[in-house]
């Protein structure tokens, strides 16, 4: 019998669901208990502390991890390779949640929003702002093409926004006007006003939004990240709005997270910050539940999965 240790919750239902395959379900009371050794667990659903005892107790039996988020960079890769441990991870269900709120970011510069919380604390009234721009006057670069890029492109399409993608090899993607190759995205980001970055987070995404980049700027509207906070130089940002290069910024994600007081990210008023919930929303475990099951029920009869399976060499 397969052993499912459960780090994110499931419901009376969905247990039932997961017994009638023949799994145990195991909890992390049951390990602390010793009720079930953490060498005989075979599947992780969600990930945290104790999920990483699991993962390097010595001669361990874990086959498969499935987590709630589509980044696995939080995840050892690097072990799960050694052990042959199978990823899959949430892509796809957070993707309406982050391209609304990428939707948020971009109408809070150019519907005069930001503008207005400016002048609050001074009690002005003014119908006047900067940047009091209809979507379809503007352009918008995203980098990364996957499930919430598409979402986000086809939101924006929708309002007439000329939308352009970035990703490995150039390859066309829906609701994209055009797609440029990581390599030489020079000519979409010369007429891009809005640049959004939705890459996971690995070795080569790392740090990739640094001087080098933001010195190509020029008087752009609005960088946002809602990829991972690890792709973003904080320092050469701010410079970049400093020195005109760029006017606001949107954060969704820092690195390390929680940011720490005395961040000068705090208090610079051209940044908006929200604590990495742009994917976050109620009644995430009944998105999240068709994809374990789905792969769960072919589990149990060949050590195989069927969707959303993460290449854990390349890290997505």
């Amino acid at each position: 019998m397969k052993q499912l240790l459960a780090l994110f919750p499931l419901t009376t239902e969905q247990q039932q669901q997961v017994k009638d395959l023949g799994v145990n379900i195991v909890t992390s009371a049951d390990l602390d208990a010793h009720r079930v050794a953490a060498s005989d667990i075979n599947i992780i659903y969600g990930w945290d502390k104790t999920g990483v005892a699991v993962a390097n107790t010595a001669s361990n039996q874990l086959q498969w991890v499935q987590t709630y988020s589509a980044g696995v960079d939080y995840l050892p890769l690097d072990l799960f390779a050694t052990q042959g441990v199978q990823v899959t991870n949430a892509s796809g269900i957070h993707a309406a949640a982050i391209a609304q709120s990428i939707l948020g970011y971009i109408f809070h510069f150019t519907r005069g929003i930001w503008a207005a919380e400016q002048r609050r604390p001074q009690q002005q009234w003014q119908q006047s702002a900067p940047d009091l721009l209809v979507a379809d006057e503007t352009s918008v670069l995203i980098f990364g093409t996957g499930h919430i890029a598409v979402e986000a492109a086809r939101l924006l399409k929708a309002m007439g926004v000329h939308v352009a993608g970035v990703n490995h090899s150039g390859h066309s993607a829906d609701y994209f006007d055009e797609t440029y190759a990581i390599t030489d995205y020079t000519a979409g980001l010369a007429k891009a006003d809005i640049i959004v970055n939705i890459m996971p987070g690995t070795p080569e995404t790392t740090g990739y939004f640094n001087k080098t980049f933001f010195d190509q700027l020029t008087d752009k509207l609005l960088f946002i990240n809602v990829g991972r906070g690890t792709a973003v130089v904080p320092a050469d940002l701010e410079t970049a709005i400093a020195n005109g290069n760029l006017k606001y910024a949107a954060l969704d994600v820092v690195s390390p997270e929680p940011m720490q007081k005395g961040n000068p990210l705090w208090t610079n008023d051209h940044i908006l910050l929200t604590p990495h919930i742009s994917g976050v929303m109620d009644h995430l475990d009944q998105r999240l539940f068709p994809i374990l099951f789905e792969n769960l029920t072919q589990f149990v009869k060949d050590d195989t999965l069927v969707r959303n399976q993460v290449n854990v060499a390349r890290g997505y």
